[in-house]
């Protein structure tokens, strides 16, 4: 054995047992000694993400409110009920609400016909009134009259008629204008009618001139009604003439 040898020997019998310690120093150094590049760029990879799904969440939110306040805004639209403008319908409804004046008679020197056009047909306007041919059935008779006016009425008249004399008794009107409740049916010249108990005239509906075996007025008049009107054989004759449309009532008296 040699002198060096024989030291190193002598040397570890005395010094304490470091167990691995200077394995692990170093293994320490070179770990302290690697650059930090890795985690750094973990911590970045997790950084950009996080904002971009930030900036994402407020922009589907802010998308969201808009489309979410169109839908409520739609739905709304959809679901709300306006209120009903004035059309046709309501103001036939409006008009028939209105109470009939007309009055009943005892006796027939008590009504006074009238009043008159200046042309001598019945009304004060702005509706006139003129008489044509009787046709008569087993029910009874039916005249061919004429309403006419020069004025422009914004929207439909409603015309109603009853005996004078003997309460209860409406006249009838069939064909063309014949509107409200059905009250019977009849024939007249071979065609069957449905009998109404009001004469409804509509603008639009007007025509230049009577049809042939109507009476027509005296002159050419802006607006033209062509009504067939029936009178049942039980009637006394006198009738009562209640017009309404808007903004007038007219009334006139055929004793």
């Amino acid at each position: 054995m040699s002198l060096r040898t024989d030291i190193h020997t002598a040397f570890d019998a005395i010094a304490p047992a470091t167990g691995g310690m200077a394995e692990r120093v170093v293994e320490t150094a070179r770990r302290e000694a690697r650059p930090h590049h890795g985690r750094n760029r973990v911590v970045v990879r997790l950084r950009a993400p996080l904002s971009l799904i930030a900036v994402f969440l407020i922009i589907t939110a802010v998308a969201a409110a808009f489309v979410g306040g169109r839908f409520i805004q739609q739905w709304n639209a959809s679901h709300t009920v306006m209120p009903a403008g004035p059309t046709q319908t309501t103001t036939l409804a409006q008009l028939e609400g209105r109470a009939l004046r007309l009055p009943v008679f005892q006796s027939i020197k008590d009504c006074h016909d009238g009043p008159y056009s200046p042309d001598s047909d019945y009304g004060s306007g702005p509706l006139y009134a003129t008489g044509g041919s009787a046709s008569r059935t087993a029910w009874g008779e039916y005249y061919y009259n004429v309403f006419y006016t020069d004025k422009v009425i914004d929207g439909p008249i409603l015309v109603r008629v009853t005996d004078l004399y003997k309460p209860g008794i409406r006249l009838r009107f069939v064909g063309p204008g014949a509107g409200g409740p059905i009250v019977g049916t009849d024939v007249v010249e071979g065609t069957t009618y449905e009998q109404h108990s009001e004469l409804v005239l509509y603008e639009s509906q007007a025509v230049p001139t009577p049809l042939a075996g109507w009476g027509g007025p005296s002159r050419d008049h802006r607006f033209v009604w062509d009504f067939l009107i029936g009178m049942p054989l039980n009637a006394s004759g006198g009738t009562g003439w209640q017009i309404d449309g808007p903004g007038f009532t007219e009334i006139f008296l055929a004793c």
